[in-house]
């Protein structure tokens, strides 16, 4: 019988595989997916909107929360930089007060959506045994982070999970901000002739209730032709070529973090911390 240690890194290493190789890109897409989920509930746009950090540094934000999933897949739950993850991201959130349903909904946006990202847009259908490894990681992440009542099956995730955002999730100037903020982040990395028609395509890949409450119209049917069509093409091209080379390195340079980065490094700023480790 494995020990708790072995088990938590076994796992580690299942998702791993999901969300690195075998649906990297739709594990990708969801986390981005994922972020501008978030602004359709009012009580989590009007906390961020409370905090100033998206206003003042929507791009650094943007960036934070990507490297520190990656950073917590890559190095795994069980390992001392995940425990380190875990602590920070503990540290972030503690001075707030979030509610349980809240911090269970956010944690399916991650764990529920990849599910369903896969289920949509998957180069390949995602088998039962590929839900449950999803779902299990991210009830061992939640867990972690004092996360209770956390649904252990994907079936019963999904199920709240619908629940939560038919009762919650509403339209507010601030989420609509807010996803402007991140809109402008996301279309500044997209060359600026391409910039206006990809962006239409949000929609297309944000389901209800959420597009509504984030003040996004509904997408045309030439918006849902060019979105199936190049689903179709990258599933082609997904089993001809394999999966793409490696993207994440810890604490590698970016342009957000043009001298490299630290756990410590994000987040809301830490005075003289990046002075510090310099």
């Amino acid at each position: 019988m494995l020990n708790d240690g072995e088990r938590v890194r076994q796992l580690d290493r299942a998702y791993r595989e999901l969300a690195m190789s075998t649906f990297v890109f739709e594990t990708r897409l969801t986390h981005r997916l994922s972020y501008f989920r978030t602004f359709a509930s009012p009580r989590i746009a009007g906390l961020l909107t409370h905090t100033g950090q998206m206003q003042a540094e929507p791009r650094r934000r943007a960036y934070d929360t990507g490297l520190m999933m990656y950073a917590l897949i890559e190095a795994g739950l069980e390992s001392p930089t995940g425990r380190h993850a875990v602590a920070r991201l503990n540290e972030m959130h503690r001075r707030w007060r979030i509610t349980n349903d809240d911090y269970l909904w956010v944690l399916g946006t991650f764990a529920v959506m990849s599910v369903r990202t896969i289920e949509r847009i998957g180069w390949r259908a995602i088998t039962e045994a590929e839900k449950q490894t999803v779902i299990d990681w991210h009830v061992e992440l939640g867990t972690r982070m004092g996360i209770t009542d956390i649904p252990t099956d994907h079936a019963t995730f999904d199920a709240w999970f619908t629940a939560y955002e038919a009762r919650m999730l509403r339209r507010t100037d601030a989420g609509e901000e807010l996803l402007r903020l991140a809109l402008e982040v996301v279309g500044s990395q997209i060359p600026r002739r391409m910039r206006r028609p990809v962006l239409a395509l949000a929609p297309v890949l944000i389901e209800e209730p959420a597009r509504t409450a984030l003040g996004l119209a509904r997408p045309s049917l030439r918006a849902r032709a060019v979105v199936a069509a190049a689903v179709k093409v990258r599933a082609v091209r997904r089993r001809r070529l394999g999966p793409p080379a490696p993207f994440f390195r810890m604490g590698e340079a970016n342009t957000e973090y043009p001298d490299g980065w630290t756990l410590d490094d994000l987040g809301p700023r830490r005075v003289g911390a990046r002075a510090q480790r310099r």
